[in-house]
């Protein structure tokens, strides 16, 4: 396992070659004193442009494996040492370099600095992701604000006391948007953690978004559109045209109609609407401010990393008809952000956040995980609901959760949520030469059969081989649209990369 050194040592580093760019200012300052122009005996040497395309490409060329797991929702200290999780930790810590989602604040209550609300995992969650092999995260999900700025400031303070690098929350945008680096013997990591946010993302409060000298995680701001066919965009118009007849009965009437209106777009109500070919399904743009800057972001983390790191934590569903969690499909702009991602440098780009799984493609060479579920989903039990005349409703109620699901599987360690909640993948990607040739999908469980005591709900365990088959044939149908071919192989999935 690579052990990766803390920010500060890129920070010393980011100093000294400043000392070094300053001498040389100096240096320059005193040559110019004798003129303007090359002296009698000075030659001029063109500068060699840097070839952008090198700049962009993976650096590291030696055997390399890169682990990717899911959101880390842990609330009390995790058993590293259980048998059954053996399997799966194997696997992370003989990584080279190993990267999760840590979905949820880390807090010291003891610590007579921290003033935040008492939310979250305890301060040994720091040391038990350390434990795992993980030495990156990302922090920008809905989460992470749970104990406010305080919050994020005690837990990106854990994680630097144990060395885990970690990217997209911050004192600041600046801090919560730009890459974060790691440095390991085999070459600079860097990473960048996104959150796009629409009106309707769960458990968000405006806080929560890093601004100017404001504390949050780094927002990708993205604009609900229901979709609708020609005849019925029609019909939408005329709702709108026939409400705005009444505009002259108040003092103080809505805007009129733009007179360069979109044609194929309609806003109705306080709801989005644009044409295309499937009634029901959900579409969605990019504010472009955000995708500037976190473009920038990678481009830049890229031209100073070997190996690049891009993540999301994405809440946003394909369909209006389809509940929250419970989406296999890809939002159209996810395809698109992780595109951009890997066309400016990133080597992986993952997805978490709708606590399902979603497909895997293979984009230019680099690996996407479009979602690769939870990895830990521990929650917290509030009170037991005990209702003979409801027993399908009866079961455990969790710290953050708003309701329950109607005929949840009657699971007392978890009976918000369904069997596919808890089918979980924890992947490999291996390069050889600067270029990927093997991705692996390990599936996990975690408590699909709604056995569990508490203790044990939402830990990662190896799957039994028929739940094994089951999670990795699904796999397989989601990834087909992206062209992807996945082997099963001792019930692990495989994807062999063409050179």
């Amino acid at each position: 396992m690579t052990e990766i050194k803390s920010r500060r040592s890129l920070r010393n580093a980011k100093l000294f070659s400043t000392g070094i760019v300053v001498a040389g200012l100096a240096m320059i300052s005193v040559s110019s004193a004798r003129g303007q122009g090359p002296a009698h005996d000075d030659s001029v040497v063109p500068r060699k442009q840097r070839d952008p395309s090198k700049e962009l490409a993976m650096k590291i060329t030696a055997p390399f494996t890169f682990a990717a797991a899911g959101d880390m929702i842990i609330r009390r200290p995790v058993e590293v040492d259980d048998p059954a999780f053996q399997g799966l930790l194997k696997v992370m810590r003989s990584a080279d370099m190993t990267y999760a989602n840590m979905e949820g604040v880390i807090i010291d209550p003891k610590d007579p600095s921290y003033h935040g609300p008492h939310a979250g995992g305890p301060k040994s969650v720091s040391t038990d992701l350390k434990a795992m092999g993980i030495r990156v995260v990302t922090t920008a999900n809905n989460h992470e604000y749970d104990g406010g700025a305080e919050g994020i400031a005690m837990t990106n303070h854990l994680l630097d006391e144990v060395g885990i690098v970690h990217a997209g929350s911050g004192k600041d945008l600046q801090e919560a948007r730009e890459a974060q680096y790691g440095i390991t013997p085999m070459g600079t990591i860097g990473v960048v953690g996104i959150f796009p946010i629409d009106p309707g993302t769960i458990g968000v409060a405006r806080e929560s978004f890093a601004r100017e000298k404001w504390a949050g995680v780094n927002p990708l701001h993205v604009t609900l559109y229901n979709v609708v066919t020609p005849e019925q965009m029609a019909e939408l118009r005329k709702i709108r045209d026939a409400s705005y007849a009444h505009r002259s009965e108040v003092t103080t009437p809505v805007a009129p109609v733009p007179p360069d209106e979109e044609a194929n777009e309609l806003f109705l109500f306080g709801t989005w609407y644009k044409v295309g070919d499937k009634t029901g399904a959900l579409s969605y743009k990019m504010d472009q401010s955000d995708l500037d800057g976190i473009i920038r972001s990678i481009r830049f983390g890229k031209q100073n990393s070997d190996f690049m790191i891009v993540a999301i934590h994405c809440h946003q569903n394909s369909f209006s008809y389809q509940a929250y969690s419970h989406d296999n499909s890809v939002p159209d702009f996810l395809v698109q952000v992780a595109h951009m991602a890997i066309d400016n440098g990133a080597d992986v780009f993952v997805g978490t956040g709708v606590h399902t799984l979603r497909g895997v493609e293979i984009y230019k060479g680099k690996p996407i995980f479009y979602g690769v579920s939870n990895y830990f989903y521990q929650e917290t039990p509030v009170n037991y609901i005990t209702d003979p005349v409801h027993p399908k409703t009866s079961g455990v109620t969790y710290a953050g959760e708003e309701q329950e699901r109607e005929g949840d599987m009657g699971n007392t360690a978890g009976g918000q949520h369904y069997p596919d909640d808890k089918e979980v993948l924890l992947t490999t990607s291996r390069y050889e030469g600067g270029k990927l040739v093997e991705v692996r999908l390990y599936p996990g469980d975690l408590g699909i059969d709604g056995t569990r005591p508490i203790s044990k709900a939402g830990d990662p365990l190896v799957p039994s081989p028929e739940e094994a088959q089951k999670i990795l044939k699904h796999v397989q149908e989601i990834s087909r649209q992206f062209g992807t071919t996945i082997s099963i192989e001792d019930n692990v999935g495989v994807i062999r990369v063409a050179q």
